[in-house]
């Protein structure tokens, strides 16, 4: 009865270790444009290839919008409740001139704003696009500033909050281990 319990908790731990979401993705997308227009670099990813700009408000990642047709800054949107939806980055509330819309990475699913600018406290935003609290992943190695709630500074202090694989690649040890010795044992 041990043995088939320990075959099954070995089994049920590799299966497990299957079923987990892995981080890499493959997949072919078009190569990213050699020239492009001073101030913008050429990139490629799922939302095509094309001349993004090079600097982008905090919070946001140079990009390019409409199949490649322009260049964009894209804030990836994130859930303040789970701490876990921007691991290993963080998600934190910014204040940032908006343009009307989500954006979805096809491949990934994730969802993004378009950030046209920080919220200029004279003259408000650019026509076309509005002052928004947008929740956004904030990559970072220990801690960040950016624009947040009522022109206050937002920091965020990042912690490990992800579980890793180790914990899981362990139990799987620890499960083959037990049934090689009970095995061996029998024999």
């Amino acid at each position: 009865m041990e043995r088939k319990k320990a075959r099954w908790a070995a089994m049920l731990s590799l299966v497990a270790a299957l079923v987990l979401p892995s981080r890499a993705r493959a997949d072919a997308v078009p190569p990213a444009p050699t020239s492009c227009p001073s101030g913008t670099h050429g990139i490629t990813g799922h939302l095509g290839a094309g001349c993004a700009p090079d600097h982008c408000p905090t919070g946001s990642e140079p990009a390019v919008c409409d199949g490649g047709a322009r260049p964009c800054c894209l804030m990836e949107l994130c859930n303040m409740r789970d701490g876990r939806s921007c691991a290993p980055n963080a998600c934190a509330e910014v204040r940032m001139c908006v343009a009307p819309g989500v954006i979805r990475t096809p491949g990934s699913g994730a969802s993004h704003r378009e950030a046209v600018s920080y919220v200029n406290e004279d003259k408000g935003c650019a026509p076309g696009s509005t002052q928004e609290i947008v929740a956004t992943c904030l990559k970072t190695t220990s801690a960040t500033s950016a624009p947040g709630r009522r022109g206050a500074i937002c920091s965020c202090d990042l912690g490990a909050n992800e579980p890793g694989a180790l914990p899981l690649a362990a139990g799987v040890m620890v499960c083959l281990f037990a049934w090689a010795r009970r095995r061996e044992a029998r024999c």
